[in-house]
């Protein structure tokens, strides 16, 4: 692919994602982050959440907007464009996987959920090169279904880093039961090798012998 192919792509997929800064006809509710505000289809936020139907259409309070705290605002921004058909959806990423399923696990947005596991288990190997990515990864998958098989695969990645890494990860984030089961594995993962290098060490002496 040239230059000029490459920046066309690049170009096509930005014109693609919507800012969602201007209302329309059938987006008409407001999400307040910061200084900013973004427009959305009230119904397809209740399709998507339990949480954001009881707020609009069981509440049926006046306001028709939702201040959105604990984030920013390209955060939210991130969000919506991967959640949203408007007029394509973005596809998840090694980057915006894990902000993308915080989200989700807070307003209960199991089909968002769903898809974000199903890539986290596909990507599992590539998601492991960036430990701090990792991290968040699992942080988030905690609190989603920690007793999923693709959690399992996590908990496995993270005790495979070595423990002078794994010690600077901000383990107060994530829950207690899943920093023990890291550390348990971990101490199996030593354990195991330890056993190889003992058996390594006696073919050696072994060889030695026989010679």
């Amino acid at each position: 692919m040239t230059n000029k192919d490459t920046s066309e792509e690049v170009m096509i997929a930005r014109s693609s994602f919507d800012d969602f800064s201007q209302p329309t006809a059938w987006r008409t509710y407001e999400i307040k982050c910061g200084e900013r505000s973004f427009f959305v289809n009230a119904g397809w936020l209740a399709e998507l959440s339990p949480y954001f139907a009881d707020q609009i259409y069981v509440r049926k309070t006046d306001q028709k907007r939702y201040d959105m705290d604990q984030a920013t605002p390209n955060e939210v921004l991130e969000f919506l464009r991967c959640i949203t058909f408007c007029p394509m959806r973005k596809p998840l990423s090694v980057k915006n996987v894990s902000l993308v399923l915080t989200f989700a696990n807070r307003f209960d947005m199991r089909p968002v959920q769903a898809r974000c596991e199903h890539f986290i288990a596909s990507n599992a190997t590539s998601l492991s090169r960036d430990k701090t990515k990792l991290f968040q990864v699992t942080c988030a998958m905690s609190q989603c279904d920690p007793n999923s098989s693709t959690m399992s695969v996590l908990v496995d990645k993270l005790a495979g880093i070595k423990e002078e890494d794994l010690s600077r990860l901000q383990f107060a984030d994530m829950p207690g039961d899943v920093v023990a089961e890291v550390y348990a594995q971990k101490l199996q993962k030593n354990k195991k090798a330890q056993r190889h290098q003992g058996a390594g060490d006696e073919e050696t002496a072994s060889g030695c012998c026989v010679t």
